[in-house]
């Protein structure tokens, strides 16, 4: 709840700002996207994901591989 406080008081006290520029080491940390852009895969892609998890390869295996979520190799190798 604190964190929840801090970041809106970081909002809105604009002119309020610590050496850092946030009093919470979180506000204004953002993960950094490790996964691939938000691009279609093609159709090789997924054809090559269904083999991967046909041949017995794990789903968390394959997500890494692909750099994708998992919820998306579940979908494209149903």
């Amino acid at each position: 709840m604190e964190r929840l406080v801090s970041a809106w008081n970081q909002g809105i006290r604009a002119d309020v700002e610590s050496e850092d520029g946030a009093d919470d080491p979180l506000i204004g940390a953002s993960a950094v996207p490790s996964g691939r852009p938000r691009t279609r895969l093609t159709d090789e892609e997924v054809d090559a994901m269904r083999t991967a998890r046909d041949n017995g390869l794990s789903v968390k295996a394959i997500a890494r591989q692909f750099s994708v979520h998992r919820a998306t190799v579940w979908a494209k190798t149903r």
